[in-house]
Formats: structure tokens, sequence, C-alpha cells
């Protein structure tokens, strides 16, 4: 089977995954990203495995699903926001950790990596679980979460396809010398009438609004995809791992996800 193929099926599998999680319901929703929570974050501890950072892979990991766990509760409103404390007092536990440590002579680096990865990861796929609410008082819906995925896809995808036909000014050449303002505009005007058709669709903002919703998104991901490219080409690697066949690792395919959800929130509760 060629690259072109497998790409194609495994990002066929993970779209029907998410969007299927989506409109099944919140806890399936949350359930898949908490298995991304924990791949991701591992996935990011191990690419420093070449340098001379080595962060707690595991309890690092271990913080990360425990973060996200505490966000879904928040968001589907089983636990108050105050039990977030728990993530505060847990995270000294790293520095504390590093004492006992024989394996490396760098404890900064070491701590400020696993910390970092833990909130990089977790925070932003945790975030995610309170797009099923919307609103004053906030309403149950699953249309903004659809939508948040599908401008991402839709920029991403038409992004491509711009910069691959009339890219030919670079968006910022010494991090990802393939991308293009070309691309970058291309794959934002899709995203636009992306937007512009869930306004039609589905009522929960206006048309201003929406797209407001997609431009923040469009350019939150193209920040989330060129840091994903810094970390990776600071590290001299290519892919962030290989458990996605054609796509490289879980960092890889949810880069732009990791400051557009973030972004997206605030957005949000801005307009809320």
């Amino acid at each position: 089977m060629s690259n072109i193929a497998i790409r194609t099926l495994t990002g066929s599998l993970i779209v029907l995954a998410i969007l299927g999680s989506i409109l099944l319901g919140r806890y399936y929703f949350g359930a898949l990203f908490l298995i991304f929570t924990i791949l991701g974050t591992y996935e990011f501890f191990k690419m420093f495995e070449k340098s001379h950072i080595i962060a707690q892979k595991h309890f690092g990991t271990l913080l990360a699903a425990i973060l996200y766990s505490l966000l879904f509760m928040v968001a589907i409103k089983k636990i108050s926001a105050m039990y977030l404390i728990i993530m505060v007092l847990l995270v000294f536990a790293i520095p504390v950790r590093e004492l006992y440590r024989t394996d490396s002579d760098q404890p900064l680096p070491n701590i400020a990596s696993t910390l970092f990865g833990v909130i990089y990861v977790a925070l932003p796929f945790g975030l995610m679980n309170f797009m099923f609410y919307y609103g004053k008082p906030p309403q149950e819906t699953y249309h903004l979460l659809l939508a948040f995925f599908v401008i991402l896809w839709t920029s991403d995808t038409f992004a491509y396809l711009s910069g691959t036909r009339f890219g030919k000014n670079k968006l910022f050449k010494r991090i990802s010398p393939k991308k293009s303002w070309e691309g970058s505009i291309g794959g934002m005007l899709a995203a636009l009438v992306a937007g512009y058709l869930f306004s039609l669709w589905f009522h929960e903002m206006s048309l201003s609004l929406w797209l407001g919703y997609t431009l923040v998104i469009v350019v939150a991901g193209i920040y989330g995809d060129l840091i994903e490219s810094m970390f990776k080409r600071s590290l001299n690697i290519k892919d962030s791992g290989n458990i996605l066949p054609g796509h490289g690792g879980i960092l890889d395919r949810f880069d732009a996800v990791f400051l557009a959800a973030p972004a997206a929130i605030l957005y949000l509760i801005f307009i809320s």
C-alpha cells in the first residue's frame, strides 16, 4: 500500500473516530481524548530521548491524565472547579521526585519539560470538553465542537492544496519552509466558507460571531502548527512519533489543536 493510501486511511479513521465521539456524546468524546492525552503526553516526553533532557515520562503522563480527567469532570458538572487545586498541589511533586533521580544532572530542564508537557497536551484537550456548552445559562450543544474540528480540517486541507498550487512566499521559512502565505490564505478562505455554512445550519451564534470563531481557530491553529514544528526542529526530529501510520505521532496530527482549543474557549467566554 502506498504512503498516500496509508495516510488517507489513517486520517479517515481518526476523523470518523472524532466525529463519531462528538455525535455520540460527551462521555465518548471524553474517553477518546483521554486516550489521546495519555498517548500524546508520553510521546511528548519521548521526543527528548536523544537530548540531554530526561523528562519524568511516566509520572508526567499520569499527571496529564489526572489534569484531563479533572477538566472533563468540571466540564460535565460532576465536580466543582475548586477540585482543580488538586492539580496545583500535584505539580509540586515533580521537583520532589527529581531530587531522587540519579539518571540526569539537568534537574531544571527535566522539571520544566515535564511540567510543560503536562500543560501543553492535557490542558487543550481537556478544555475542548467545555465546547459542549454555550450561552447564558449554558446550554448543551455539540455544534461548536463539531465546527471546531471541521474548521481546522478544512483550513489544513485547503492550505495544503493552495500552497501546492500557488505557494511562493514562505510564511515562516526558519521554522517551516514548506508553509506559504498563499496556502495559509487559501486555507483561511475555505474555513470561512465552512464557518458561514455552520451559521446557516446552527444558530447558537450570529454570522459575524461564527466568522470570528472561524478566524480565531484558523489563526491560532497556524501558530500551533508552527510551534510544533519549532519543537521538532530544535530536537532534530522529523515526526513526534510513529503511532499513526502516514501521519507520524499524536502531536503531529493534533498540532494545531494545542493552541486553537484554548483560543476558541477564550473567544466563546468573551462573546458569551
